[in-house]
């Protein structure tokens, strides 16, 4: 049996999992943006995004929880990922409005 105190770790551990998890795929999606893939390289790299994903939760969970699953490191990796986009989606908007903005100014500035 586990303490509280052990158990908060490994929730804040996997958190950080999922965390990491969901840059790691929001960095590939970027890298989409910027070089246009095949759909058959898309599918490669999702392929190989989900082995390399499956097999480092693995050894995540094997290596905080003893191979046991526990309901609170699935919980914790849901909850980094879910944090990790509702920042993202946060700075994205702050970045597109900065943009607006900056691009106003330089059109009043063009008009006078």
């Amino acid at each position: 049996m586990l303490g509280i105190g052990k158990e908060i770790s490994i929730f804040l551990s996997s958190c950080l999992t999922g965390n990491l998890v969901c840059l790691i795929y929001l960095s590939l999606r970027v890298l989409r943006r910027i070089i246009k893939h095949s759909l058959l390289w898309v599918s490669i790299e999702d392929f190989l995004y989900w082995i390399g994903i499956t097999l480092y939760i693995f050894v995540e969970m094997y290596r905080t929880c003893q191979g046991n699953i526990r309901w609170y490191f699935v919980l914790g990796v849901s909850v980094g990922i879910i944090l990790t986009i509702f920042i993202v989606r946060k700075i994205k908007k702050a970045l597109i409005k900065i943009k607006k903005q900056g691009k106003m100014k330089l059109e009043n500035e063009y008009k006078k």
